[in-house]
């Protein structure tokens, strides 16, 4: 397995989100994609942008290429159900 390739996804101009900052206080960010990269146990998706760094908020998931098909699938499943 490759170590920490990284994987971009650019959000709209106009997103912005409130965030936890590193103090703990909420923050409005915004963010000019979404940042993933993985190791050997896990899988690390973050926003990615000038006020990135600013956030915590950082979400970790397995590895395991059968959970990410399905949170792939679960995903194009909402949009779907959004396009209807």
């Amino acid at each position: 397995m490759k170590f920490q390739k990284p994987f971009f996804v650019k959000l709209p101009d106009d997103f912005s989100v409130e965030v936890f900052s590193y103090n703990k206080e909420k923050i409005l960010i915004e963010p000019s994609g979404i940042h993933m990269t993985y190791d050997h146990s896990n899988v690390y998706i973050q926003y990615a942008g000038e006020d990135a760094d600013k956030s915590y908020a950082r979400i970790e998931v397995p590895t395991d290429p059968k959970f990410l098909r399905k949170l792939s699938r679960q995903i194009n499943k909402m949009a779907k159900e959004m396009e209807s």
